[in-house]
């Protein structure tokens, strides 16, 4: 590391062609960047976006383009206030979530850029797995260890697009709530069996390439990019009972608990202090729920970013006061040393 950097994270603002959220986001967000990135004293920090920053689920092709531009018409200042970070030297990071995979398609990451800095589209880099700081921090959105949500092939969606991915048995379940329960649960089934010939192909020479070439991008041992991949697998006899549970839950109004870091986190810190690539920070998203604990038998933090949208999960300061939108911060000092956390941000006070 040669000099000292700040990284700030968070993740699940769900921007979408409407701004109905009770919480609005992007209006928030506009104002988190302008007071705490671009008015901040000291250097510009990297910002990274730990995933469903966008709404994207459910488009293909040139509809996930024509889509980012409907998000951007409907939150101009939002976008206004990321081009303005570009544009002072700030780098942008987009990990892909669940609901916005389709970021990684070339040709959307390729907009994306072009809409937040046309004058260097360098400054706006799209990361279709996890976002990797050697021997400082792994940022992931989550959704890979989850099998509800789980996309096996995922780095495919950055060489052919994600048409041709298999869709995760959750969005299959909710997808078009107006067919009747039996044709949901038919389209539940073919997701389920999808996504077990997808853990299959992961395990074959074709994909191996994929990941080779992901080695290189991330600054990772092959060897540790691809016991990461397989990390986490769907499996059906498991996929099914959660997925049952969800949506009993989900009928009574409930979410399920937590308030520590899942097995996931663990794994992904033991795998790489197993390959002689430990991080200090483990970040992530997904849960919607703002947490920061230690790893088991390891000296990597975990921080979940919660969310900034109502759909808050969690039973920290945001959920009682909805005017604390949570994000996490890492210092790197120039010796490579680091600090930092989970942080509460309220626009009344900056």
């Amino acid at each position: 590391m040669s000099g000292a950097a700040r990284w700030l994270f968070l993740s699940d603002l769900h921007l979408g062609v409407t701004d109905d959220d009770a919480r609005h986001p992007g209006t928030v967000l506009s104002a988190f960047l302008r007071r705490e990135v671009l008015s901040a004293p000291g250097p510009l920090p990297h910002v990274a976006f730990v995933g469903d920053t966008f709404e994207l689920v459910g488009c293909s092709g040139e509809g996930s383009v024509a889509r980012l531009e409907a998000i951007r018409n409907r939150h101009p200042g939002t976008f206004e206030a990321l081009e303005a970070c570009a544009a002072r030297g700030v780098q942008l990071h987009f990990v892909c979530g669940n609901h916005d995979v389709e970021l990684a398609r070339p040709a959307v990451s390729a907009r994306l850029a072009a809409l937040l800095s046309p004058a260097e589209p360098g400054r706006v880099q799209v990361h279709p797995w996890f976002l990797h700081v050697p021997r400082i921090l792994v940022a992931e959105h989550g959704h890979q260890h989850h099998a509800l949500h789980r996309i096996p092939e995922v780095l495919r969606a950055a060489v052919s697009g994600t048409d041709g991915l298999d869709l995760p048995p959750l969005a299959a379940w909710t997808a078009d709530p107006s067919r009747s329960r039996l044709r949901r649960a038919g389209a539940l089934a073919q997701a389920c069996l999808g996504s077990e010939r997808a853990e299959r192909r992961v395990r074959e020479p074709a994909y191996a390439n994929l990941l080779q070439a992901e080695s290189s991008r991330l600054g990772l041992d092959g060897a540790a990019v691809l016991d990461l991949a397989r990390l986490s697998r769907f499996r059906t006899v498991s996929a099914l009972p959660a997925a049952a549970a969800r949506m009993a839950l989900a009928a009574a109004g409930r979410s399920a608990a937590g308030g520590k870091a899942p097995a996931a986190a663990a794994k992904v810190a033991h795998t790489l202090e197993a390959h002689g690539a430990g991080v200090a920070w483990y970040i992530s998203g997904h849960t919607h729920r703002a947490v920061e604990s230690a790893l088991e038998a390891s000296s990597t933090r975990y921080v979940n970013t919660g969310t900034w949208c109502s759909d808050i999960r969690g039973r920290g300061p945001d959920q009682s006061d909805r005017q604390a939108f949570p994000y996490a911060v890492v210092d790197v000092a120039r010796d490579g040393a680091t600090s930092g956390g989970l942080r509460y941000w309220r626009p009344e006070a900056g």
